[in-house]
């Protein structure tokens, strides 16, 4: 058997040699802070040979060095910065760490080596940590601005008792940290409460993440919600990928258009929501996740589990507090604040809506919501002349106003004279209103209306309209508005 190549003699010498070839610098002191080691670069920061700092004090050196705090304290501190005088009267910038050592039970020295060599290397790596830190928290400002919600409370427009009572019920849901379940007709606004919901909630710093159930292919759909593992599939990421819920942790998380949730999610989504722990997929790594659950639709759920497409058990974990928007039949009295705010939203906030072309907006059944009254301002100001919306910039529907609106209880009145039903059909009310609007001249609302005079004067004749019958039933009628009247 070969002797080792260094005995202990050699071993110390090849020690010191290697902490001499060192481009950083190291020394040691013992507990009184006497310098019992020192290399070549460490004593060429101090201006000094190693023969001449060796076996004296390293304060003799360093007035302030911290030596003597490390070794009475015990305790380590890491990346200060030291300044020193070069040879040249030069400034030198290095970074310390020193670190305490023990014999036993008692303190017996310090230890102290310097990171970087020169201000040239430290400026060097300062530099490309201060770049690093500005991307990481350009990353930050984009992923925070992602996962932020779009609206708030004052987002929630108008004035009117239904809106008023909505508003009031969602704040005060948004206290309680329980499942939501926004219902709604379509546009009514259900993504804009969740927001308001997040806005108003304790949880308003955290993420809000929103996931459109209806918009992810079924078999997309639990790896969007859940993450999945490295290597979980062919073609899947090397690094893997963070779920939806992951990223709602400490925060919110929206299922839009819930009753779209595949069957098979359901299951997961449910066993998430009660224990709090999801796993990826391809992963038996449980991660705890912590955030409230918010979901809308515009299905009947309780039908959708009679058919089987829906899990009851899930139903009624996400449906602990339930917030129906109102749609906008039920809040015609907020139309003009509405249409006052698209028109500025549009950059066209010196647009006006005439009184007649008012009243048919607010007596349209709005099947569509706010969705549909901004789809016809949008059509109405391409089509108006000026800075008026008139009634025949209207679209189609609304002027004819095919719906079938719903009739509140308190209107269902015995039959009324028959004026009042000929005043009911569509068509003598669009003569009527276009009439006043332009102040009853026969030749302009039949050009307005696309007809001739004759026309005009046929359908006049057929409804028996005169200037003073339609006032008079005007003020008999608290159904039909005339303007102007």
């Amino acid at each position: 058997m070969s002797e080792p190549p260094f005995d202990t003699e050699n071993k110390e010498l090849l020690l010191e040699r290697i902490l001499n070839s060192l481009t950083t610098g190291v020394f040691v002191t013992d507990d009184h802070y006497i310098v019992r080691f020192i290399n070549d670069a460490y004593a060429h920061y101090l201006n000094a040979t190693v023969d001449e700092v060796l076996g004296r004090p390293i304060t003799d050196f360093i007035p302030d060095s911290r030596a003597p705090q490390v070794t009475a304290t015990g305790q380590a501190e890491m990346g200060e910065l030291r300044s020193f005088k070069g040879p040249n009267g030069e400034e030198r910038v290095i970074v310390v760490n020193r670190l305490p050592f023990m014999d036993g039970d008692r303190i017996a020295g310090m230890l102290s080596y310097t990171l970087f060599s020169s201000r040239e290397e430290y400026n060097v790596v300062a530099q490309r940590i201060s770049y690093l830190d500005n991307k990481i928290n350009s990353y930050k400002r984009r992923i925070q601005s992602a996962l932020s919600p779009k609206f708030s409370l004052q987002s929630i427009l108008g004035e009117g008792r239904a809106i008023a009572h909505f508003r009031n019920l969602l704040v005060r849901y948004a206290q309680v940290d329980l499942p939501v379940l926004v219902t709604g007709a379509t546009g009514t606004g259900k993504e804009l409460a969740a927001n308001a919901l997040h806005c108003e909630s304790p949880r308003k710093e955290g993420p809000f993440v929103s996931i459109n159930c209806a918009a992810i292919p079924k078999e997309l759909f639990e790896t969007e919600l859940f993450g999945y593992a490295p290597g979980a599939f062919s073609g899947a990421h090397k690094d893997g990928m963070v779920g939806k819920i992951e990223l709602a942790d400490k925060g919110t998380l929206f299922l839009d258009e819930v009753g779209d949730t595949p069957l098979e999610a359901q299951a997961k989504l449910l066993r998430v929501l009660e224990d709090h722990v999801l796993y990826r997929v391809g992963s038996s790594q449980p991660r705890n996740v912590n955030f409230q659950i918010i979901s809308a639709t515009n299905r009947d759920l309780r039908v959708m589990i009679r058919e089987g497409t829906f899990r009851e058990d899930l139903y009624y974990r996400i449906n602990s507090l339930t917030l129906n928007v109102p749609s906008l039949y039920d809040r015609r009295e907020d139309i003009p604040l509405l249409v006052e705010h698209l028109l500025k939203r549009l950059g066209r906030d010196n647009v006006k809506v005439t009184d007649s072309a008012m009243s048919l907006l607010q007596e349209h059944c709005w099947p569509g919501n706010i969705r549909e009254l901004r789809n016809a301002i949008i059509r109405a100001l391409s089509l108006c002349r000026g800075n008026l919306i008139e009634m025949g910039d209207l679209p189609h529907e609304i002027i004819n106003d095919f719906g079938e609106c719903p009739v509140p209880s308190s209107q269902t009145a015995p039959a009324q004279i028959s004026l009042q039903s000929m005043l009911s059909n569509n068509e003598l009310r669009i003569i009527i209103l276009t009439l006043q609007e332009h102040n009853w001249n026969v030749s302009q609302s039949a050009r307005r209306l696309g007809i001739s005079r004759a026309t005009m004067y046929e359908k006049l004749k057929k409804f028996n309209v005169t200037r003073e019958n339609c006032s008079r039933l005007a003020d008999e009628s608290g159904n039909i508005p005339f303007p102007g009247k």
